[in-house]
């Protein structure tokens, strides 16, 4: 559920992201009179800042989503070795009945 929500978050920017480039040409004559043009890609500002939260947003959700699954795991654990306790527990007095009816 964590990955298709992040990979719809992440299809819902795209688009955004595409527009939102800007660029930036740069012609530069070298020495042997060759000409040098180059071009950067960049996104507007406020673009950037807003991938920048969405991304911090990602994060911190992903975080929260670790902490629950290792919170979830830690109390299966506990179930787990709460229940090999109460089989162990069982086959013990099991054990000892049986003892104690061979002894009588």
């Amino acid at each position: 559920m964590i990955r298709t929500a992040l990979a719809f978050l992440l299809l819902g920017a795209t688009p955004v992201a595409l527009t939102a480039c800007e660029t930036e040409t740069q012609r530069e004559v070298e020495s042997d009179g060759d000409v040098d043009t180059d071009v950067e890609i960049g996104l507007d500002d406020d673009v950037e800042a807003k991938a920048q939260k969405t991304a911090s947003d990602a994060e911190r959700g992903l975080e929260e989503a670790g902490a629950e699954i290792r919170e979830g795991a830690r109390q299966a654990g506990e179930a787990v070795r709460e229940a090999a306790k109460d089989v162990h527990d069982a086959v013990d007095e099991n054990v000892d009945l049986g003892e104690n009816a061979e002894n009588q």
